[in-house]
């Protein structure tokens, strides 16, 4: 049981989704990751404003060491003491902090620099940004406000320290040789990219799965309407064409593949009608070789009685015997050609028993000897019954006209693969011959190609003809059997067509 069925992600909708997600995902990770670097390389190549910018941070942490009028001096130490080994940074120099009064009142680095004198130790430059900074509104210093100045490539960075009330003294820096060390700057950038990260994802995820499902579903909308259509032309139906008229790939594939089915129509059209005009031309031939011969013989009869009669009277009356006969043998003729057009011989029979009747008739038309064999251990689908028993017709009808046989073996087996093998002792023929392809072959093999079936055809001059047909019951799909079905009524149809009487008193 599937509890949710309406998402199979095997569906193309949701195969695209899951593709716009992943590529949205990969695409923003790779500017993350590039933009990181980025940001490394200026950092390396741009050391004295990363410090800057190091600093500008640090001094609003270490003002929250002012608490009042009170400072916490031992953690404000602590503080200039670790801050550069938080953010990996490595210098030759100072950090102190000066309050209002130009006192220091914190400090680490070279020497205890409580000391000294402010005004010979700091370039005069940085003692101006140094009242610069004190000179700062509150809301203005923390701002992560800074100045910087560089002498004798020794960077002096000063940052006001500044609670909400106002600037309670200044962050002086003095360093050369600076480095940043990866690793420690990775952990404390660490934070700030993981949370980058994860906003990063989110979004594309969010992206992708509304994007994904708004292209995809006109794209399988699309895409079903091109299945629907094949659906009916694989079932023979070409009336319905795809409805696309775009102008991008897939309304291209419709447009030809409409036009592809335009030409499978017509294609079958002239088919249909080439068939046509061959079983006519067959018919003409039979009734010209046989009823019409037979006729013509009648009415000599008829003629020579009727000058006979009152004259001769048995012999008049041996005439009309004689052409008696010739009368039932054109209608034997007759019926056999019906019932080629339509095979009422399978009606409520299985194969088995209507191949013994058709043989029984055929043996006493033709005077041909058959030697029909059966092995019927499973019941045979109809559709291969009506194959199976025309290619019968078709091969018994050309040993008539070609093979001069007075032998013909049939051996039929039902089983969940049913083979009926037909061969005849006649003059054969040249299997290679391209003279010796004729339409009844062809049809053989068109018939037998419906139903994916094998067929394979033996003879050489003077040896015969050997003809195994060979289909698999659980080959026959529901589009062969639509397939069969539909040619079958349109050759019921076309020789309905073409009998222009009925012979149904024979």
């Amino acid at each position: 049981m599937r509890l949710l069925p309406h998402f199979n992600f095997r569906r193309l909708q949701w195969k695209l989704t899951l593709y716009y997600i992943l590529i949205t995902i990969i695409v923003l990770l790779l500017l993350e990751v590039i933009g990181f670097l980025v940001f490394l390389t200026l950092v390396n190549f741009n050391s004295n404003r990363a410090l800057e910018l190091q600093v500008a941070k640090q001094a609003q942490v270490i003002a929250s060491n002012f608490n009042g009028p009170f400072v916490n001096q031992n953690q404000l130490e602590k503080a200039l003491e670790d801050w550069p080994f938080e953010v990996g940074v490595e210098f030759q120099g100072f950090s102190m902090v000066i309050d209002p009064e130009g006192q220091i009142i914190a400090s680490t680095g070279e020497r205890a620099l409580q000391k000294i004198d402010i005004q010979s130790e700091l370039p005069e430059k940085v003692q101006k940004d140094i009242q610069i900074a004190l000179s700062l509104p509150p809301s203005e210093a923390r701002k992560l406000k800074s100045y910087s100045y560089t002498r004798d490539d020794i960077l002096y960075i000063v940052a006001p320290l500044a609670n909400e009330k106002d600037v309670r003294g200044t962050l002086v820096l003095k360093a050369n040789d600076i480095h940043f060390s990866y690793f420690t700057f990775w952990k404390s950038s660490f934070q700030f990219f993981v949370l980058s990260i994860l906003a990063f994802l989110l979004g594309a995820a969010l992206v992708g799965i509304a994007f994904g499902i708004f292209t995809s579903r006109s794209l399988v909308r699309r895409i079903r309407k091109i299945l629907s259509s094949t659906d009916r032309w694989s079932k023979g139906d070409f009336t319905t064409f795809v409805n696309d008229p775009s102008k991008d790939e897939l309304g291209q594939l419709s447009r030809r593949l409409n036009q592809m089915a335009k030409q499978l129509r017509n294609l079958f059209r002239i088919r249909q009608d080439l068939a046509t005009l061959e079983e006519r031309n067959r018919l003409a031939r039979e009734l010209h070789d046989s009823v019409k011969q037979q006729l013509f013989a009648t009415s000599i009869w008829l003629n020579t009685s009727k000058t006979l009669i009152g004259k001769d009277e048995k012999t008049a009356r041996d005439h009309l015997m004689k052409a008696e006969n010739l009368l039932h043998q054109t209608q034997r003729e007759l019926s056999a050609l019906i019932r080629e057009l339509r095979p009422v011989v399978l009606e409520g029979k299985n194969l088995s028993d209507a191949l013994k009747d058709y043989v029984e008739m055929w043996q006493e038309q033709t005077g041909i000897y058959v030697d029909l064999k059966t092995i019927e251990k499973q019941q045979v689908s109809p559709i291969i019954e009506e194959v199976f028993f025309r290619i019968t017709q078709e091969a018994l009808h050309n040993v008539v006209r070609h093979s001069q046989a007075s032998v013909v073996t049939i051996h039929l087996i039902c089983k969940e693969d049913v083979t009926l093998s037909i061969q005849d002792n006649g003059c054969g023929f040249d299997i290679n011959s391209h003279n010796q392809q004729g339409v009844g072959l062809s049809s053989m093999r068109e018939r037998i190609h419906i139903l994916k079936g094998q067929i394979d055809i033996q003879s050489m001059p003077g040896e015969g003809v050997k003809i195994t047909v060979q289909c698999s019951q659980k080959d026959i799909s529901t589009d062969s059997k639509v397939g069969m079905n539909r040619y079958l009524e349109e050759v019921k149809q076309n020789d309905k067509d073409r009998t222009d009487f009925d012979f149904n008193s024979g």
